[in-house]
């Protein structure tokens, strides 16, 4: 499936409004960061550390209307990295979003064009010995993400207890991968639609229940060149599509106007169908000794969400967990278990610190016979102090330092990586708002 122009279009007519006041936006930015970064892939053995400068210019545009508005965002990030070369990158980021409220219902529409280093995002470990990641032994250092996607949603008020929010969303994502990368399951390219359904009942001004019911679709393909025996040229390669269908109940509880509380919980039914194959080279004549294998599975699994967020004058902290099916660029699709605190302290009126911590279980959900993805397993820890100084009204300064530390399930060792990094953030103090 392909995001097309004309599914775009219909949406986009939400901008034409019969409001009589309109407020044109426009808010240049500028981002500088300079880092330190001693295991920038997260080896067990890293190879040294880089210096990785990112200068970050970007402009929001858009408009704001009695009862609907737009932003747009663009933003570029030139990263340049002062020993490993080969991972200079310009990423270009393009984010749209627009909100239209009526008398029953509210839509929103969010889109987005990416593209991205995958040093900076990906999360997928490799399947080759994490001590092996470099050039030489096929596992390419920098590999293009980019990604398409799109949501719209319309929230229905069928009382003043009751409501109805339809949601649905499509990514696509793609890699620029190299000629005759060998891991190239690693980096498989997929496309991801969800269609959802939740239902809310305000109990009281602080209690709501909630039902949702999802169905979701990942398709996943990748295919490989290379010599069977050394001599015969072929291409092998892999398909796969997974549905799920999603079943929670939640609630959401307001202590106060500054602490909430969120939670639900479910379960997944998911079913996936995969092929396996290897062809003569440009052709799809089955390679005799290597017969296409067609594999089916179904699994059921937990799915849930937790937070607990408080806002006050001295700070904020936000504690959540959660446990959802995601995609993934390995070719299948990864079971997710996530814990995380947040919180930020309100030194003096310029000053503020904070500390972020995270835990991630990744596991890969196959039908591969071989269970290549097995070995994608993975716990990935972070904990992240900070202190920022906002110096001007128009000059923020945030300095923070970064522990990550990754234990590979195939090879039960552990990559560890430190960073510090400083950004200077400058955003003009102009008359965003011109009538």
């Amino acid at each position: 499936m392909k995001i097309k122009t004309e599914f775009l279009l219909p949406a986009l007519v939400l901008f034409t409004s019969d409001s009589h006041a309109l407020d044109l936006l426009f808010k240049p930015e500028f981002n500088f960061r300079e880092r330190y970064d001693d295991n920038v892939r997260m080896q067990i053995k890293p190879t040294g550390s880089n210096l990785i400068s990112t200068f970050s210019p970007g402009l929001l545009f858009g408009y704001l209307a009695d009862n609907n508005e737009l932003k747009t965002r663009f933003k570029w990030n030139e990263l340049i990295y002062s020993k490993d070369t080969e991972l200079d990158f310009s990423e270009k980021q393009l984010n749209l979003n627009h909100m239209y409220q009526g008398e029953l219902f509210k839509t929103d529409l969010t889109a987005s064009y990416l593209e991205e280093s995958s040093v900076n995002n990906q999360q997928d470990p490799t399947t080759i010995d994490p001590n092996q990641l470099n050039e030489q032994n096929g596992v390419q250092r920098l590999i293009p993400r980019n990604t398409k996607s799109i949501a719209p949603t319309i929230t229905y008020n069928l009382s003043e207890k009751n409501s109805l929010q339809l949601g649905y969303s499509y990514s696509q994502v793609a890699y620029d991968r190299k000629p005759g990368l060998t891991s190239s399951i690693n980096y498989s390219d997929y496309d991801y639609q969800q269609y959802s359904a939740t239902a809310t009942h305000a109990y009281t001004e602080r209690l709501s229940f909630n039902l949702t019911g999802a169905y979701s679709v990942y398709e996943s393909a990748s295919e490989n060149p290379g010599l069977a025996f050394g001599i015969f040229p072929v291409t092998s390669g892999f398909s796969q599509k997974s549905t799920t269908f999603t079943y929670q109940a939640g609630t959401q509880y307001l202590f106060d106007e500054q602490t909430q509380l969120a939670f639900s919980a479910g379960i997944r039914d998911t079913t996936t169908e995969s092929t396996q194959f290897t062809y003569f080279r440009n052709t799809t004549t089955p390679f005799p000794l290597s017969p296409q294998t067609n594999l089916s599975k179904s699994s059921m699994g937990n799915v849930f969400s937790a937070s607990l967020s408080r806002k006050s004058e001295w700070g904020n902290i936000l504690l959540s967990a959660g446990q959802q099916l995601n995609p993934a660029s390995t070719g299948t699709q990864q079971t997710s278990t996530t814990f995380s605190a947040r919180g930020l302290y309100n030194l003096t009126e310029r000053w503020s610190t904070g500390l972020s911590a995270n835990y991630l279980l990744s596991e890969s959900v196959s039908t591969f016979s071989n269970n290549n993805s097995a070995s994608n397993n993975r716990t990935y820890i972070t904990l992240s102090p900070n202190i920022q100084w906002r110096w001007t009204p128009e000059i923020n300064l945030d300095l923070s330092y970064s522990y990550r530390q990754q234990n590979y399930e195939s090879t039960n060792q552990t990559a560890i990586g430190d960073s510090v990094q400083l950004q200077f953030s400058y955003q003009p103090q102009i008359n965003r708002q011109v009538k």
